[in-house]
């Protein structure tokens, strides 16, 4: 599954910089979706692993490859059109949407 993710800024509270991406190991971290309706935090969470495909119209914005860390997570709940965010700690770093494929993205950043 792909997503246009959005980083926030050390001044919006978010991170220095956005982490690299690429490589191994990869970038991690909890997901919350927003149309989920349960508390925050909550009893069980996931981990989404972001792959950087490409920078769009700026450096916090990225295309990205996200998938689900862990075997048995849940893969159906991936689906276009859901927009989530990320969150280190307690800490929301990015804000993100799922998106078919990157021919959707085009003049949506």
């Amino acid at each position: 599954m792909r997503a246009i993710i959005t980083w926030l800024t050390k001044e919006q509270g978010g991170r220095l910089r956005p982490p690299v991406g690429v490589g191994l190991p990869p970038y991690a971290t909890v997901v919350r979706f927003v149309d989920c309706e349960e508390a925050w935090p909550p009893r069980i969470a996931w981990s989404l692993v972001v792959e950087k495909e490409e920078a769009l119209s700026q450096e916090y914005i990225w295309l990205a490859n996200v998938r689900y860390l862990v075997k048995e997570a849940p893969h159906e709940s991936l689906t276009p059109g859901r927009e989530f965010e990320l969150f280190e700690g307690n800490r929301l770093v990015a804000r993100g949407r799922l998106v078919e494929d990157r021919d959707a993205v085009v003049g949506k950043t």
